[in-house]
């Protein structure tokens, strides 16, 4: 049905191994860094892997996106220009940008897709991004279910993208200057410091402390597993997982979780909505977030609960609680396990010492209810909580071989004629292909019926390719015979053909960029926050429509300036919210984090909140 919306599962990967996992996993989708120029500095691949990850995925419809999603500079904009005609030529499906430089470049028929960094937060942004030539928008993380709705009704071709598990940032995507401000590392060129994961100490403006050395900064992870049916009828059509720096291990266990989640929605409302790629997956572990890194979880702002979304207690992956310390004999500790929880040897436990601090251990082997540990731990005290952040069984099922394997349907028809032998071939996507055998001296076969049952034996036997058989239809008019060897030539032939079709084939876009179409008024005055930071995205914003043609922050550091702007709210967290949980008076407030202090404004009709930085404190 021509009318049904396709769904897409996005994932991220690190590196051409977890690639390579997230499209066994199921992933529809996968966007990861090329060689430069991404916003995780540290996730760089080669054009190398780059082009082996496509020749991969493609076979199962299943799209790469490469992240060209940092800001920059003069000689760098020139640079990317040989990068991004480089990606193209090897397969890759779609750039995630920022910079708007970067449509000042005469740029390969690429799908341009708009990164978070741009905030993409309203209805007008949206529209203007979709008119200049973006087919897939990434909107901001802290937009509700109802203005998404509103998002999605002003654009007309683009498709929306959301986060719907990982990491969450205090600060909005694209506006977030807080480590260039302090550390001089800018997030908008993928060095971000990640200062929201330190100890911070809240105070009044005379100097009451309220919070000392916490991490009021430091986001629960997101997970919006219960909300994704919801977010599909409000106009989402790509889910993405957060983790460009995670382990394989996260790639293969989230991607499966959400893999399921989704095709029971596909598989109920399959009138409505269709998956973007092919072929199914199989796991032989249960996927389970909990077993996952994170933080605590929260859905943030999608339906507008407001909530202290911060982890206050620790940056790190706490973990589940799974056991009680009984009596501590250094390298043994005797545990009551809780929750109906097995340990097993290699697990890693945490734990939070006398001083409040997270701290933890590694489980070298288990014996009943004694935990033998590498290291003696002397600050475990009787009746504290021990919390698995690893559990070393079940990342061993995920990673063993064959854990997860997908497959396509292919179909095969094999035809008898005087003098030959035709095997035509077709797989789910609609790919067909035809190997043919010429006959020299054909003779029948002896016995009819052990030839028809090793036919279908041997063709169908696929082995470790990325085939499954099907239907399996003989038109046997003149039983001839075989060798076993010819038959496997044949089969192969097929399926080679048909892979080679696939990878011929490449995504090429024909939404054109349209240097004609005006910024909207909301973006026609945004100071550094436009985040100009070379000539050409000078000229690109001056051409549509800017008012305030202003230095990048990272080239024009201004003191007093919003660092951070966040939906994450101090005030309420510590009750002085004066919409709601107003426990004691509002009071002017500011936020040190390490020498370096920050005014904190609040925008409550917005329900925001914004750091504006102080400097360094004497």
């Amino acid at each position: 049905m021509s009318d049904r919306k396709t769904v897409e599962l996005l994932a991220p990967a690190r590196d051409l191994a977890c690639g390579i996992a997230a499209v066994d996993c199921g992933a529809d989708a996968v966007y990861i860094g090329g060689p430069s120029f991404g916003a995780r500095v540290n996730a760089g691949n080669s054009v190398e892997d780059l082009a082996q990850l496509c020749r991969y995925a493609h076979r199962f419809g299943v799209k790469i996106h490469v992240t060209v999603n940092t800001i920059l500079d003069d000689r760098e904009i020139r640079e990317a220009q040989t990068l991004i005609n480089r990606l193209y030529e090897i397969g890759v499906d779609a750039l995630i940008v920022q910079d708007l430089g970067l449509l000042e470049l005469d740029l390969p028929p690429l799908e341009l897709h708009a990164s978070t960094q741009q905030n993409n937060a309203t209805p007008a942004k949206a529209r203007f991004l979709d008119e200049a030539g973006f087919s897939q928008i990434v909107l901001a993380r802290e937009l509700s279910i109802g203005q998404i709705r509103e998002i999605s009704s002003a654009v007309k071709n683009a498709r929306l993208e959301f986060f719907v598990h990982g990491a969450l940032c205090a600060g909005i995507s694209g506006r977030c200057y807080l480590s260039q401000c302090v550390t001089g590392r800018s997030a908008n060129r993928g060095e971000c410091a990640q200062l929201c994961r330190v100890p911070q100490t809240l105070r009044t403006a005379s100097g009451e402390i309220l919070a000392k050395d916490q991490f009021l900064l430091s986001m629960r992870d997101l997970n919006n597993t219960d909300n994704l049916e919801e977010l599909m009828d409000a106009g989402i059509q790509s889910f993405k997982i957060e983790g460009r720096l995670k382990d394989e291990v996260y790639v293969r266990n989230i991607t499966s979780w959400y893999r399921q989640k989704i095709d029971e929605i596909l598989e109920r409302r399959s009138d409505r909505y269709v998956r973007s790629s092919h072929g199914h997956s199989v796991y032989t572990y249960v996927p389970d977030v909990s077993k996952s890194f994170n933080r605590g979880y929260t859905e943030y702002n999608l339906h507008e609960k407001k909530e202290c979304y911060a982890n206050f207690k620790s940056p790190k992956s706490v973990g589940t609680e799974v056991a009680q310390v009984v009596r501590n004999s250094g390298r043994q500790i005797l545990v009551k396990p809780l929750h109906g929880q097995i340990l097993h040897n290699g697990d890693k436990c945490n734990y939070f010492n006398t001083r409040q601090e997270l701290d933890g251990f590694r489980v070298s082997s288990v014996k009943g209810q004694t935990l033998e540990i590498f290291q003696p731990v002397s600050e475990l005290k009787p009746g504290m909580i021990l919390y698995r952040n690893k559990d070393a069984e079940f990342e061993r099922k995920i990673l063993e071989n064959g854990s997860a394997v997908r497959r396509l349907r292919i179909d095969f028809t094999y035809t008898e004629t005087p003098d030959r032998i035709i095997l035509e071939a077709v797989d789910e996507t609609g790919d067909r292909s035809q190997s043919v055998m010429i006959l020299e001296n054909p003779e029948p076969s002896k016995n009819f019926e052990k030839m028809e049952q090793n036919l279908r034996s041997k063709l169908a036997k696929l082995g470790e390719s990325i085939f499954e058989c099907g239907q399996l239809t003989l038109d046997l008019d003149y039983h001839w015979f075989i060798p076993v060897s010819r038959l496997n030539e044949l089969r192969h032939d097929a399926m080679e053909a048909i892979l080679s079709l696939k990878d011929q084939r490449r995504t090429v876009s024909d939404k054109k960029i349209n240097l004609a179409v005006q910024l909207p008024e909301e973006e026609r005055n945004l100071g550094f926050q436009a985040n100009i930071y070379n000539e050409l995205a000078r000229k690109y914003y001056f051409e549509h429509g800017e008012l305030d043609i202003t230095d990048a922050y990272e080239k024009i550091k201004q003191p007093g300036a919003p660092v951070l702007y966040s939906k994450h709210c101090l005030q309420y967290c510590f009750g002085m919210c004066r919409k709601r949980n107003l426990k004691r008076r509002p009071e002017k407030l500011e936020l040190v984090i390490g020498n370096h202090c920050f005014r904190l404004d609040f925008d409550c009709e917005r329900c925001m909140m914004i750091l504006r930085d102080r400097g360094i404190e004497k």
